[in-house]
């Protein structure tokens, strides 16, 4: 009983430290890990630091959503929640947005467990399958996004700013100004933040009353087959090299129309949790990190065995249950004080933020990549299409790099 309690109080420190990570805007579990591994004496065991550490990365991946939906200060995995969150803070319905990511988030913790007991032998033989048609999916949908605009003005807007932050996404990816463990976080918050807070704050945009009901205005069908899709693709995500969770978000909201705001957040939470889950257990599944997470594992225990993926699935599904209810704690207190405040000057503060944080980690030539992708998502919002297009950045060098011309 005394061992577990121990792993108990480690997992919750683990949730502790997540739920600071995942306010903070940029700041990700890759970022600290480091830190974390030279903490390794002050733990008991491995094991325990292990547990620390996944408790860290799936509490973070529910909190992330906060900063991204009431602040528009996205990370990677939450870049594309800004937009539809954004929507639904503006009509009120802030509080509902997140608790749709902690529905999508939690239900995809089972559906993506059961999918991984069932399939597990089969990964490795449907990556070797898949490997040579990724890049021909992956431009098809491109082609559906930028002809979903249907009005041929809108799909040459399309095209130009695709293929715009494309090559931006080509050149800024493969910098040696900025390493690639950073450069993603100077290129999103340009794109998808820091363009969408200009925006705001020269609008002098103030944020409505909200609602804090439990009514969701979205079916169950549309839940549940959101859900699946999110587990699926995450799942997918995790399995396969040069596709990251911005790409599969996009892909699976135009192949399984799931675009609406309420379907996409739901969506894109269930590939973020999903791929978190299979990242943490990739050693045991296809004997290779998937992420940075699953690299400090492997550098702390040196692989795992079947029992001990059965125990780290305990502290998964404890950590993703905490994390549920902190995140809707605060979904119910945050915006009661952001409609107290002058919405200008947080959104000014949050500005000055991003910015500092872009220069702190990425130093001058992130400001360079930062300012050129907000150029590039001033763009898009001027010439009045999706911002989906501006995940060009990453299609076109995923399509690149799985065509072989990289």
């Amino acid at each position: 009983m005394r061992y577990l309690i121990d792993f108990i109080l480690v997992s919750l420190f683990g949730t502790a430290v997540g739920f600071g990570l995942g306010l903070l805007p940029g700041m990700h579990i890759n970022n600290v890990l480091p830190v974390f591994i030279s903490l390794s004496l002050f733990f008991s065991s491995p094991m325990h630091l292990t547990v620390f550490i996944i408790s860290v990365a799936i509490t973070q991946t529910f909190i992330s959503y906060i900063p991204s939906i009431f602040l528009g200060a996205p990370e990677e995995e939450t870049a594309l929640s800004v937009l539809p969150g954004h929507k639904l803070l503006f009509e009120g319905r802030g509080y509902e947005a997140i608790k749709l990511t902690v529905i999508g988030a939690i239900l995809s913790v089972f559906i993506t467990l059961v999918f991984i007991f069932f399939f597990a032998n089969y990964f490795s033989k449907l990556y070797g399958f898949s490997r040579p048609y990724i890049h021909y999916v992956i431009s098809l949908v491109a082609i559906i996004m930028i002809l979903s605009e249907k009005k041929i003005k809108r799909i040459l807007s399309a095209t130009l700013i695709f293929f715009m932050s494309g090559i931006f996404g080509v050149l800024s990816l493969n910098s040696p100004i900025v390493s690639q463990q950073n450069v993603l976080f100077p290129v999103l918050s340009g794109l998808f933040g820091l363009s969408l807070l200009l925006i705001s704050f020269s609008q002098k945009s103030k944020i409505p009353v909200q609602q804090f009901d439990n009514q969701m205005n979205i079916s169950k069908m549309n839940l549940f087959k959101s859900v699946i899709l999110g587990s699926f693709a995450g799942v997918l995500v995790g399995m396969l090299p040069a596709i990251g969770v911005s790409q599969a978000a996009t892909l699976v909201q135009y192949l399984g129309s799931t675009g609406e705001a309420r379907n996409f957040l739901v969506t894109l939470s269930g590939i973020n949790i999903s791929n978190e889950i299979f990242s943490l257990v990739s050693l045991f599944l296809v004997n290779n990190p998937r992420s940075g997470a699953s690299v400090a594992i492997e550098k702390i225990l040196g692989g795992l065995s079947a029992n001990d993926v059965v125990f780290f699935v305990g502290f998964i599904c404890f950590s993703a249950g905490i994390a549920a209810l902190i995140t809707i704690f605060m979904a119910k207190r945050i915006p009661k004080y952001l409609e107290k405040i002058n919405y200008q000057q947080l959104t000014f503060v949050i500005i000055v933020f991003l910015i500092s944080m872009v220069m702190l980690m990425t130093g001058f030539g992130g400001l360079l990549i930062l300012f050129t992708s907000v150029s590039i998502g001033l763009l898009c919002n001027f010439l009045g299409i999706r911002k989906s297009h501006c995940m060009g950045v990453l299609l076109l060098p995923s399509i690149l790099f799985f065509a072989g011309l990289s």
